[in-house]
């Protein structure tokens, strides 16, 4: 698996902390997903936040579906923060929604700080 796509933030204390390509597309996303999979075994991590803030494109409704298919696949066995841009952000959060209806445990969040607060409250205090 080539990981040369994903950047390393930090793998520390079971949290694993990546960010992805802003040229990502959805269509890449089993591949990516795979790779911070990798990246979290092999960190031993069981929470992981994923920064995808570069990315500031819109995704349609079969891409956003195919992104969550693959991160449901690929990174169900983790906690899992998103980061997302603003304008990337679905106000209704269908993506978060259909994630966690397929057992994803996953929250979407435009913050960095956002995203480390929810990882840092115990799952039974959410």
């Amino acid at each position: 698996m080539k990981h040369d796509d994903i950047v390393l933030i930090s793998s520390d204390g079971g949290r694993l902390h990546v960010q992805l390509p802003a040229n990502m597309k959805a269509g890449d996303s089993h591949r990516l997903f795979e790779g911070v999979r990798q990246l979290a075994e092999k960190a031993k991590a069981t929470d992981v936040l994923i920064d995808v803030r570069a990315f500031k494109g819109t995704l349609n409704m079969v891409q956003r579906l195919q992104m969550i298919l693959a991160f449901v696949a690929k990174l169900h066995r983790f906690r899992v923060a998103g980061v997302l841009s603003e304008e990337t952000m679905d106000p209704q959060r269908l993506g978060e929604t259909m994630a966690r209806n397929r057992g994803a445990r996953v929250k979407v969040f435009t913050t960095v700080a956002d995203a480390e607060a929810w990882l840092n409250t115990p799952e039974d205090k959410r």
